[in-house]
């Protein structure tokens, strides 16, 4: 019996063994096959990651004043400028702009919480609960406005509020002066206010 038993234990691992280097050659291609995915992925990386272009500059607490023949228009403040300056354009954090009359009085301030300068043209796109006081405590409340430096003008597509002294005024879409005394509401103008608003 002795001897049998051997033979058995002999027999099975022999089975094993053939058994196990199937598996071994198994698990070394699946490792081979693993690690070619591995490497082609981390090439794909590489290349994602060269496409990619850092901002040439990051500023905390950037200030910038424009300004138009010696005449200052409006000065912008934020908490965090990127620049970059291959797309000329500069992205801000927590922004604060001041409008400036012909007597270099400031009339109108906005706050938003991101914006867009357009280092180019100085044009200006504020998004984020945007908000502009006058100097007559009339206040405007949309999501994102654009200021043109060129027509000196604000604009929006977005929902807009006007909240006057004499009432207040909805609509979606508007144009006006950073003043808001020349305001263009483009549609769905509800409310009453006391002025006249152009539909």
């Amino acid at each position: 019996m002795k001897i049998v038993r051997n033979k058995w234990l002999v027999r099975n691992r022999k089975v094993l063994l053939v058994w196990g280097n199937e598996i071994g050659h198994l698990l070394k291609s699946v490792i081979a096959i693993l690690a070619f995915f591995l490497l082609l992925g981390c090439n794909e990386d590489k290349k994602m990651g060269a496409d990619y272009v850092l901002p040439n500059q990051i500023i905390r607490e950037f200030e910038l004043n424009e300004s138009v023949s010696g005449r200052r228009l409006y000065s912008l403040n934020a908490r965090v400028a990127v620049v970059w300056q291959n797309e000329n354009r500069i992205e801000v954090e927590t922004l604060a702009v001041i409008f400036y009359d012909d007597n270099d009085q400031p009339y109108s301030r906005l706050i938003a919480n991101s914006g867009t300068v357009w280092m180019k043209t100085e044009d200006l796109v504020s998004r984020g609960n945007v908000r502009v006081v006058t100097s007559d405590s009339t206040v405007l409340e949309t999501d994102s406005l654009a200021w043109s430096n060129s027509r000196r003008i604000i604009h929006t597509c977005a929902v807009v509020i006007i909240e006057t002294p004499r009432g207040v005024i909805t609509g979606t879409g508007l144009v006006a002066d950073a003043q808001l005394n020349k305001i263009e509401i483009m549609s769905e103008v509800r409310g009453n206010a006391g002025y006249e608003f152009q539909p």
